[in-house]
Parts: structure tokens; sequence; C-alpha cells
């Protein structure tokens, strides 16, 4: 999504600065239900269900948003070189996460009426895009979200701000680790919560490599890398009982000759074993659902995985 950066005006009024850990926590409290209520508002206006804020999330988001201003960061990049499907990913997050940043500055130290202010600003700026510049607004209005993280930070003049919207679709009974090797047989293991499975995408690319702020701030977008391969749910064979009580089993196969490489049971759960076909790197695994009634699949995950060429000596 594109960065969103925006400098704050002179005139806000200057009113209290909330003092201590207690007054900051009960503002953050209530500026992300602020906040909250203005994303579930415009989605409302476009006929779409609220979405649940994440507390989990919204930490992960916190620590972000002061990462960002620690290091001089505006955007989706900080100077680790992670993207956020990587960052949200390596925290441990199993789901599809989408982001939205926004970033504000001053040369004065900013009061709760000021914050409430760029929240607010922040999103009306967001909704007003149009297309094809309008990925701020696309993600907002995503009609899979179920979730949402909320990031704050201010500090110094500096504010930061984060959606990290989150696609909740699997329950998984196996998730992925965040780290292997290439010798390592790594299976995922899930059961839509709704729907069923439709594919699995490996994405892969090099691994990050860490840069300075100035260039993670010149970063407008991302993206997952167009590097991937493409897996489909296994082929059931289809069983033939003719008259004189004889069976016969057709194996189905895909346009291509393939059966498929995704396990799926009766009850929707899937089994699927990650191929490191591309050397060492960061693989990341997008699980796409077709929600019941869709007639488009979602992607419910963006988990990656550093993978190295020696043998992964941690715990699982």
């Amino acid at each position: 999504m594109k960065r969103l950066a925006l400098a704050v005006l002179a005139f806000f009024a200057l009113g209290a600065i909330a003092q201590g850990d207690t007054a900051l926590d009960e503002t953050r409290v209530t500026l992300r239900a602020h906040i909250l209520r203005l994303i579930n508002r415009d989605r409302a206006i476009y006929g779409l269900a609220p979405v649940q804020l994440d507390p989990v999330m919204s930490k992960l988001a916190d620590d972000y948003c002061r990462t960002q201003i620690r290091n001089g960061t505006t955007g989706h990049f900080t100077i680790d070189g992670l993207a956020p499907y990587m960052r949200y990913s390596f925290a441990g997050v199993d789901d599809g996460v989408s982001e939205n940043a926004a970033a504000w500055s001053a040369n004065y130290r900013f009061s709760d009426r000021a914050l409430f202010e760029m929240a607010r600003r922040s999103e009306d700026a967001m909704m007003a895009e149009a297309a094809p510049h309008d990925g701020h607004k696309k993600t907002i209005l995503d009609p899979h979200a179920t979730h949402v993280g909320i990031g704050l930070a201010w500090d110094r003049g500096e504010f930061r701000l984060v959606h990290e919207f989150v696609r909740r679709y699997v329950e998984w009974t196996r998730p992925l680790p965040r780290e292997a090797s290439l010798n390592d047989r790594v299976i995922v293991r899930g059961r839509p919560m709704r729907g069923q499975i439709d594919a699995i995408s490996v994405h892969f690319e090099p691994e990050p490599q860490p840069m300075p702020a100035r260039v993670a701030n010149a970063i407008a977008t991302y993206a997952l890398p167009t590097r991937r391969k493409d897996y489909l749910p296994r082929m059931k064979d289809d069983v033939l009982r003719s008259a004189d009580g004889s069976t016969q089993f057709i194996r189905r196969r895909y346009g291509d000759g393939s059966r498929g490489d995704i396990y799926v049971a009766d009850d929707g759960a899937f089994s699927f074993t990650v191929p490191f076909t591309e050397g060492p790197g960061v693989y990341t695994v997008v699980t796409w659902i077709r929600a019941t009634g869709d007639t488009k699949p979602i992607a419910a995950s963006n988990v990656s995985i550093r993978v190295e060429g020696r043998d992964y000596v941690g715990t699982r």
C-alpha cells in the first residue's frame, strides 16, 4: 500500500499533554477506540461488516510504530529491510495481513486533541483516495477482513499510525515454523473456519538486507514477490460401480497431468508439505480459502519462513 506521509498543521491548539504511563496508556486506549470507530464507520457506508480490534496485532503494531520513530522511518519498512508480511509472520502471526501506514511530524509535542485530529485526518485522507492510487482505501474496505490491529506511537514531535487488517479464516492445527533448512520436511496443517481450501502459493525472495532510513522511506509500496509456485488440492479418484458388482477406479488429473499436492480430508482439513525449490532465502506461504458463497478465493495467510542451506538446529 502506498505510504501516507502528512505534515501537522501549526494551527492545532496545544492542549494538555498526557503525562506518565497511566495517562499515556489511557490516551492510547481511547485513541485506538476512536480509530476503530472511524474504520467501521467507513466500512458501514459501503455495506461492509465491522472488523474487530485485535489486541495482539495492536501491540505488535505499536512496537513497529515505536521502531519507526526511533529509526527515523515512515511507511512500511524500517532499517531491518523486512516487508510487513515478514515482520508480522516472524512475530508469530499466521493469518493474512495487509498494512496501512501514516506519519506526521511537527516541531512541538502533540496534545491529546492533536492526536485525535491527526487520526481523523489520516482516515479521511485514505478514504479520499481515487483509483488507481487508492491502496489505503481498498485495504480499509477489504470485504474479507475480520480483525484489525491499530498501532500508535508519538514522541518528540513524531506521530506514527498503522492499520494491520487481518483475514482470519483458518484454524491452524500445525502452524509453519519461521526457520528451516533446505533438507527439512516442513508440513502445515489447518482447517478452514468457513469454506474450503482452493490453493497454496509459495513465494520466494532472497534474505532481506538492512538499509538506511532514507532508502526505507523512499519505498512507497510493498507486495509479495512475483517469483512463486502454485499448488492445488489433490484430486480424488472417481469410483464407478457397474451393474455386475465390479468396481472401477478412475484417477482424476488436472489439465497439466498433475494430481495436486494438498491433501484434503472429508471435513475440509488440509495438509501440505512446503517445497523449498529455490535454495536458501525467504519462502512466504499464502493459503487461499474460498469462503462459502464467494466466487474468488481469499488470501488467508502470509507466513514467511527463513530457509538456510545448512541443517536447522533450532526447535519446532
